[in-house]
């Protein structure tokens, strides 16, 4: 179930006792116990309780969400990575899960969306997750947008599409991205391009992104062209070897796991927006093709650290390698 579906619904008055989000953008799964907090607890003080499989005890964990308060109404239960309750709180969980929570409500929290489990197949038989996944970027667009339009500012389509490109790995690094250049611009209303490239050295970074994704694409034409653009203006080819070995290492990387692509998460040297499509760029390339161009950046480094090197020869010289 997408989210909007669901908070939809929540906001109509349907309610329903148990939730299971799946994905692991934090700020989603945040956005959603939000929206429900409002509607459940709109008229009494917000009571909820987080509980952690690897802190809490399953049985402590059961006889929590199962006890009657006499003092409240309602209560909400979050619990994170319940695949993690082991025997018998785990069978209990699934039986609570499908009966009634009497005043309580429950949501189930997992990280990993394409965890396969024993415990989630018996949950999705009855309840549909809903998808908290960082957003493609079509609808990152719509975030940022929302997330501009929250703060009382405004901001043309290809600013919004700056600020995905530049920080769209999750919803979380958006929101915080906008929120300081928002507390930039002070009390103007429109967020201009100008902020972004003033904030982030944005203009800079983009004509790297847009020439990595030439080479990946394949497109011979447009990466010799930015290629030249970029070395004699912004880059060396020093600078420009960590994203060039990232790249090729992680689209090697995929083909040899054979598609069981697990996302970096930690500091890349591209953007999220390039990030999310590196295994559809690795299936353009062979294994071989992918370690020799390894080998070439790391011949290139050798020689720009020991012998003269004319950067823009090495880097055309590259981009035939790779492409040619």
């Amino acid at each position: 179930m997408r989210l909007r579906e669901a908070i939809r619904e929540i906001k109509k008055g349907v309610i329903n006792p148990v939730y299971f989000l799946k994905g692991d953008d934090h700020f989603l799964q945040n956005f959603f116990i939000n929206e429900l907090e409002k509607e459940l607890f709109a008229d009494q003080s917000i009571n909820k309780m987080l509980l952690l499989p690897d802190e809490t005890g399953g049985k402590e964990i059961i006889d929590q969400i199962t006890t009657i308060d006499l003092f409240s109404d309602k209560k909400l239960f979050i619990i994170r990575e319940p695949q993690k309750l082991k025997g018998k709180a785990s069978l209990d969980l699934i039986s609570i899960c499908k009966e009634s929570m009497n005043e309580n409500y429950l949501i189930l929290v997992s990280d990993d969306y394409i965890l396969k489990s024993s415990f989630y197949k018996k949950i999705e038989s009855f309840i549909s997750a809903i998808d908290v996944q960082t957003p493609f970027k079509y609808d990152m667009k719509k975030w940022a947008s929302y997330l501009i339009n929250k703060r009382g500012k405004t901001a043309v389509g290809t600013v919004q599409e700056a600020l995905v490109e530049m920080t769209g790995d999750s919803v979380a690094h958006l929101d915080n991205e906008i929120e300081k250049v928002c507390l930039l611009i002070g009390e103007r209303s429109e967020i201009e391009i100008e902020d972004i490239e003033q904030f982030s050295g944005w203009k800079r970074g983009r004509q790297r992104w847009e020439l990595l994704t030439a080479l990946a694409e394949k497109d011979y034409a447009k990466a010799v062209k930015l290629g030249k653009n970029i070395i004699t203006k912004h880059e060396s080819m020093i600078s420009l070897i960590y994203p060039l070995t990232f790249l090729f290492q992680e689209m090697l990387f995929y083909k040899m796991k054979k598609g069981t692509f697990k996302e970096y998460s930690g500091y890349t040297p591209i953007p999220p927006s390039l990030k999310k499509r590196l295994p559809a760029f690795s299936r353009q390339f062979s294994i071989e093709k992918l370690e020799s161009a390894l080998k070439m950046l790391g011949d290139i480094d050798k020689r720009q650290k020991s012998a003269f090197s004319k950067d823009e020869t090495e880097l055309i010289h590259f981009i035939g390698h790779v492409i040619g």
